[in-house]
């Protein structure tokens, strides 16, 4: 693959993100070919060395699916670096559909991607899925900060 701009890369990222729910295994496919063999990966729960380690994870949450969806609302690059805001509903086979509103980093060398961090908070994720949760942290979340 041709090496791609930070800007191109982050296009294509928002596009095959987009293209989970109709096409998860195309989107897979299309997702490795934008990532060095040696990324790292990081987001709250898991820190992931190698591209084969970043896809395995990817096919673990699939699996774990009914229904896998992003909504990204931004997709910017510049020199070396990428940024995306999106929002992932979670559709577990079993239990409550979670909504993550999350971003990503990345770092670029190459036209490929080496450093990939996710942030989003699970925490309120959660919550906000379940009606009972949801109003204990509704009546927490005051108290916190």
């Amino acid at each position: 693959m041709k090496a791609l701009p930070a800007q191109v890369l982050a296009e294509t990222l928002r596009d095959i993100y987009a293209s989970f729910e109709s096409d998860g295994e195309g989107a897979l496919a299309r997702l490795a070919e934008l990532y060095d063999r040696d990324v790292v990966f990081r987001d709250p729960l898991q820190a992931l060395h190698g591209r084969e380690a970043f896809m395995a994870m990817n096919r673990r949450i699939m699996k774990r699916a009914r229904r896998l969806s992003f909504d990204v609302k931004d997709a910017l690059g510049g020199a070396d670096t990428l940024f995306l805001a999106w929002a992932m509903t979670y559709e577990p086979h079993h239990g409550p559909t979670i909504v993550f509103e999350g971003s990503t980093h990345a770092r670029v060398q190459g036209g490929l991607i080496v450093e990939h961090r996710d942030y989003w908070d699970l925490l309120s994720s959660v919550a906000h899925s379940l009606p009972l949760v949801r109003q204990i942290y509704a009546a927490l979340a005051p108290h916190l900060g």
